[in-house]
């Protein structure tokens, strides 16, 4: 009898959605477990010290090795389809050609799409509900899972300047995310109007990684609402109609919360206090000139060459001379010595959320 596998995810992670979906999908019992990003994980304590602790991370106790975890999407639905291999239920094409086609592809879509989405999805979040970055603490705290508790009020400014270091949220705009987005989209979108499938002629791990990973898109009004985008969405939620067992009640906590927090704006945008704040906004010119002032300062004083503190949290292995399954990873290992290290670093990313941030949003929305 097959021991259920534990999945340590972070449950709004479309990384966590792809290796989710697999386990569902090739039928295998499985545990979840809410990997503490602020903490010791229960369970973890298990693993070899040279794992990466990078979700979604599986652990197999039916495995006969000595290392029962492994790490990064891609590889763990390799090994999935390795261990418990059905026929009908195969992510991989048996064809060797096709086979290594579907890898190749889940690697680049893993190495650009996966951290393009996450980086806009961040974005998107600060602007709408900054206050939800809280749930990041709710396996040590049980009050930041309610975005709108106080204490979440006041601690999330800080763990948003802990994200926007790590994943260069205030850099959108210099590394062409939202160019870079739309030409995979688009790229895909051509291949989906003469094929059902992104390789061959059968769903594939290729299929479930470009879904899942696209995911956290249909929360942002640029793409959501984009007509060349439409082919994308309909093609994804017919992948899920048709392979992923969870469907239709596949969407987290987090996605229900900024739905809530959408309609709930919407209602107040309609209120005459709202439209007097709006308008009291437009011809406060001296909040205006400040903020102004402040753009250009950041411009000036923090600009891309002052983020080189924060070097790469993950080294990968990748190089041209070696095949291997492992994806590009974009976070950034914040460097903070001392207290002063940590003053300047608040204040800067404390900066960047307040005035960086929503120029991010407005390059997003513009489309120009």
């Amino acid at each position: 009898m097959i021991k259920p596998l534990r999945l340590y995810q972070i449950p709004w992670s479309h990384y966590c959605d792809k290796v989710r979906w697999a386990l569902d999908y090739k039928e295998i019992p499985y545990e979840l477990v809410t990997f503490n990003a602020f903490g010791k994980t229960k369970g973890l304590e298990r693993a070899p010290k040279n794992l990466r602790k990078l979700t979604p991370i599986v652990e197999d106790p039916n495995s006969k090795d000595d290392n029962s975890f492994l790490s990064d999407s891609t590889p763990i639905l390799l090994y999935l389809d390795n261990r418990y291999p059905k026929i009908s239920k195969s992510l991989l094409p048996l064809s060797s050609e096709q086979r290594q086609q579907v890898i190749d592809t889940c690697v680049r879509l893993d190495s650009g799409l996966g951290l393009y989405a996450r980086r806009l999805a961040y974005a998107q979040m600060f602007k709408e509900k900054p206050s939800a970055i809280s749930l990041l603490l709710g396996e040590r705290f049980s009050w930041a899972y309610n975005p709108d508790d106080i204490r979440s009020r006041l601690v999330s400014p800080f763990i948003a300047s802990f994200m926007i270091a790590r994943f260069r949220l205030h850099r959108l705009r210099d590394d062409q995310v939202r160019e870079k987005t739309e030409q995979i989209l688009l790229e895909i979108g051509d291949r989906l109007r003469k094929n059902d499938y992104l390789i061959g002629d059968q769903f594939s791990a290729a299929d479930l990684t470009f879904c899942s990973l696209v995911k956290p898109l249909r929360w942002i009004p640029y793409f959501a609402d984009d007509r060349r985008f439409q082919i994308i969405f309909k093609y994804c939620e017919g992948m899920r109609r048709n392979h992923d067992p969870k469907y239709p009640n596949i969407d987290n906590f987090l996605e229900k919360l900024l739905e809530n927090n959408r309609i709930q704006m919407k209602k107040r945008q309609e209120s005459l206090f709202y439209r007097v704040k709006a308008f009291m906004h437009q011809i406060n010119f001296l909040k205006r000139f400040f903020i102004a002032f402040m753009v250009m300062f950041m411009k000036k004083f923090y600009g891309p060459s002052t983020d080189d503190g924060e070097v790469p949290l993950f080294i990968s292995s990748v190089s041209e001379n070696k095949q291997t399954n492992e994806a590009l990873n974009d976070q950034r290992r914040v460097n903070i010595q001392s207290k002063w290290s940590l003053i300047k670093f608040l204040f800067k990313y404390q900066c960047h959320l307040l005035f960086t941030m929503p120029q991010q949003n407005l390059y997003i929305e513009s489309g120009a």
